[in-house]
């Protein structure tokens, strides 16, 4: 399935939501993929309204050129399998990169020294899945359910903090609530707040109706000296603030609601799955249960 199969379903279908069934995506994201398409390109392809999709002039004209793309591109893929198994594409994010993928890869060249591991950074949760399903990477670690028609294998809960400036009243607090900072301090956006896969998002629509400064996204470093300088907080998971805050002049808060993420590692489906990505599964479910005993006794 290429790149223009969605668009060629749900013109076929009349209906985003029978597309999305019929593909096996969830309809935020087969809407996030034809947007893409759309801004991509520059034009709208489809009108959406209440009874379904129809294409626009221009979506008719498209159309068949990206049938004809869908085509050529099945015999390109085609054409490469036989090499296919000798490169293994794995999405990442930094706080993952940073704790588990070297000893994953340490573990994964003693047993294959001669395959090339591609390591894929993703912008955001949504976006390896629909690589994984699309065929573009061969894994990814993933946060959030399991999408239809894969395998998700959890590895780590990862409970989401409050950070603080140190000399803010928050920091004598033991635990806090969400609710109880609302409307009352800014909040500092990280790379998670405009990730719909996130948690953080949902947390960021809260704190943004009563913000009277707009911060743009921030990642999470810069994030961090934001809240260092006293103008604002944020919420990140733990395995984010390992690596954070040694030697900031911040305060690490545990939060009442007990908010988590579930960092998985997201496949395909065990029939489809190359006998690679089986090893690098079972590698990093091994190396990710040593990690978390060495860490039981810390906190971030």
């Amino acid at each position: 399935m290429g790149k223009y199969a969605p668009v060629i379903k749900t013109a076929e279908c009349g209906s985003m939501t029978r597309a999305a069934q019929t593909m096996g995506y969830t309809q935020p994201s087969l809407g996030y993929i034809i947007n893409n398409i759309e801004n991509e390109l520059g034009v709208k392809i489809f009108y959406r309204d209440q009874r379904g999709v129809t294409l626009t002039e221009a979506g008719v004209g498209l159309l068949e050129i990206m049938r004809q793309i869908e085509a050529m591109e099945m015999r390109l893929q085609e054409a490469a399998r036989v090499s296919k198994w000798e490169l293994l594409r794995v999405g990442i994010f930094s706080d993952v990169a940073a704790q588990w993928m070297p000893g994953i890869l340490e573990a994964f060249y003693e047993a294959y020294p001669d395959v090339v591991v591609k390591l894929e950074q993703e912008s955001c949760y949504l976006n390896g899945e629909l690589d994984v399903k699309e065929h573009k990477l061969d894994c990814c670690f993933f946060i959030g359910q399991c999408p239809p028609g894969m395998e998700s294998f959890p590895l780590y809960e990862d409970p989401y903090y409050l950070v603080v400036e140190e000399k803010s009243y928050l920091a004598s607090l033991k635990e806090v609530s969400v609710w109880d900072v609302v409307g009352k301090y800014q909040f500092i956006p990280t790379n998670e707040s405009f990730d719909m896969g996130s948690t953080i998002h949902e947390i960021y629509q809260l704190f943004a109706r009563f913000s009277r400064l707009d911060f743009q996204p921030q990642e999470n470093q810069m994030a961090i000296a934001l809240v260092e300088k006293g103008l604002g907080i944020t919420v990140l998971p733990g395995l984010t603030l390992i690596d954070l805050i040694p030697n900031r002049a911040v305060k690490i808060i545990p939060l009442k609601d007990r908010l988590t993420r579930t960092v998985s590692l997201l496949c395909p489906r065990e029939s489809e799955r190359s006998h690679l990505t089986e090893v690098f599964l079972r590698l990093t479910q091994q190396r990710v249960d040593a990690w978390r005993t060495a860490q039981k006794s810390k906190s971030p």
